[in-house]
């Protein structure tokens, strides 16, 4: 049963705050701990999870939920282990602030409780096909913005390959190793029936081992023998074991990596096999990508910021994980309308060139956002044809030998036409895109789609040298997403943990990036502390004439009336 944790609100007249010395209270309220409990763990929207949970009044309350969110992001803002994060929780005074937990023997939550909700929202995902820390993430940075009224109107974008954490098979590897746990499954019945047909890998012991042992000249032998066997598993093992997850992967398995025609089984080409198939039995949902002669199993993590020079700080304002054979341009195509619902007022989007497309490019007029982009992909012309649009909204198109004339519609294109003049001793004549015309002329034909192209590839030369390198910060923002993984490794496996951790990772930059703001204004609007007064002489010791002063001092009480005498004089006499 759901219930909101309205606890934290109210501090017990016994918490950790009263128990702590009045300058430990105040290093506690000034903590980055107890930052995080202002401006994230009281802004926890708990109600978006309450799904999660059966809604009968039988059932057990869940544990406060608030309490599980900021855990896991502590997690990801300090890099933690679980049996780090689990220590902290328990034993850590201001992380238990940061959780709203003030009495030190208020319970929190054990390893079940948190991996349970962990399969929650896998689940969930699974279902839905959404996120739910995305509106954790879209709510608080949404507060953010607003608070410190961030310009949102000029954004940046980049992607970042983040490997799954699973080991990189070899093709025999991966076969071998679904073999075996395939194996692992079957009632000891079927094992001794079933023996010979697994026997060669079943005595390797593991995948690894196997290959070892192998030649290389019985490669393809022993393709075709996996083959066979694999058609075996995959029609002989439906009736017993068709239900489970891994004669699901043998079967996925098979039609990847092999083809049945008739009764005869042939393995595939290396080169018809998909950047989709199967990469571990381990990991279901990761893919297979090269980049910079670098192999990469897992996904990619696609982040957009605000970028305006005016801000005081920049947020992420997006974020995505998708498979990463997707391409950088098909991943932003998907996200533009999510961008355009949350930031309308976006108008000016910098990006490299891996994100052009020309659906891009439709979809960017549509929105009325303006693309830059840094570099031009892929090969240039030798003689490049320019194309502009002026204000009246007049075509005007340069050749590379410099010479300009108008736009004009034809039947299907555009169509720019060179006196022969121009052409006849073009020193470009050989490479140059315009086509040959009666009497000498040339034509350039071109689309509306090339006239937007163009414009998103020179539009950077229009800003002002300030705003023309902003894309490169946003490399920084990548590296941060990218700095716990070890060796690009996450330390989890699957699509929703990754998801997960893209949206918990960047609540935890945000907050980080606003904390530091605070910091700043706070030391800027505190006032300079007056210079010390110099330091009082102070009169020497009396030393050896402490008894001769004694009689003095007498007399001085008995002048006051028995009275005590000014502080200084005794001082001074005792």
């Amino acid at each position: 049963m759901f219930r909101p944790n309205e606890t934290h609100r109210q501090q017990d007249i016994f918490g950790i705050e009263s128990q702590l010395r009045p300058d430990l209270r105040k290093r506690l309220r000034e903590s980055k701990e107890y930052a995080f409990y202002e401006r994230v763990f009281s802004r926890i929207p708990e109600g978006h999870f309450a799904d999660l949970y059966k809604d009968t009044p039988a059932s057990r309350p869940n544990t406060p939920v608030n309490v599980l969110v900021g855990a896991m992001i502590l997690q990801h803002l300090n890099d933690w282990t679980f049996e780090e994060l689990l220590d902290r929780v328990d034993f850590d005074v201001k992380v238990r602030a940061a959780l709203g937990l003030w009495s030190l023997d208020q319970e929190t939550f054990c390893r079940a409780t948190l991996f349970n909700f962990q399969a929650r929202l896998r689940d969930d995902m699974a279902l839905t096909g959404r996120d739910k820390f995305q509106a954790v993430f879209d709510g608080l940075t949404e507060a953010d913005q607003k608070e410190f009224k961030l310009d949102r109107t000029i954004q940046r974008c980049d992607s970042t390959q983040i490997g799954s954490n699973i080991r990189a098979y070899t093709r025999i590897e991966l076969l071998v190793e679904v073999a075996l746990r395939m194996w692992r499954v079957l009632a000891k019945t079927h094992q001794e029936e079933h023996r010979e047909r697994f026997a060669a890998y079943v005595e390797a012991k593991t995948s690894g081992q196997f290959l070892y042992r192998m030649r290389k000249s019985d490669i393809d032998q022993t393709l075709e023998q996996l083959g066979r066997l694999y058609a075996w598993m995959a029609e002989a093992l439906e009736a017993g074991y068709g239900s489970t997850e891994i004669h699901g992967i043998v079967r996925r398995v098979f039609a990847e990596q092999f083809t049945r025609t008739d009764d005869k089984i042939t393995v595939r080409p290396a080169e018809q096999m998909g950047s989709d198939g199967l990469q571990s039995p381990d990991d279901l949902d990761a893919t297979y990508h090269k980049k910079d002669e670098e192999a990469y199993h897992g996904f990619v993590l696609h982040a957009t910021e605000t970028a305006a020079p005016e801000n005081p700080f920049q947020l992420i304002v997006d974020v995505a994980v998708a498979p990463n054979n997707q391409a950088d341009g098909a991943i932003l195509n998907e996200r533009l309308p999510e961008m355009q619902r949350k930031t309308p007022e976006l108008r000016e989007l910098h990006h490299d060139a891996g994100y052009g497309s020309e659906d891009n490019d439709r979809l960017e007029v549509e929105y009325g956002i303006e693309a830059v982009q840094t570099a031009i992909r892929g090969r240039t012309s030798q003689a490049p044809m320019r194309i502009d649009r002026d204000e009246a909204g007049l075509l005007h198109v340069q050749c590379a030998a410099g010479h300009a004339v108008p736009g004009q519609p034809a039947k299907k294109y555009l169509k720019a036409v060179f006196a022969a003049a121009n052409c006849a001793a073009c020193p470009f004549a050989a490479v140059c895109a315009a086509r040959p015309l009666a009497r000498g002329r040339r034509a350039f034909y071109f689309t509306e789609d090339d006239v937007v192209k163009q414009a998103r590839h020179h539009r950077i030369e229009t800003l002002p040298e300030e705003r023309r390198t902003l894309r490169a910060n946003v490399e920084a923002t990548v590296k941060e997403f990218k700095a716990p993984c070890r060796h690009g490794k996450l330390r989890t496996r699957g699509l929703s943990a990754a998801s997960r951790y893209g949206f918990l990772r960047a609540i935890a930059i945000n907050f980080g990036r606003v904390y530091r703001h605070l910091q700043r204004r706070a030391s800027a609007s505190s006032p300079t502390p007056a210079p010390a007064a110099p330091a009082t002489r102070r009169l020497p010791s009396p030393g050896p004439l402490r008894r001769l002063l004694q009689p003095v001092r007498r007399r001085l009480w008995a002048y006051s009336g028995n009275r005590i005498a000014p502080p200084a004089v005794l001082a001074w006499t005792t």
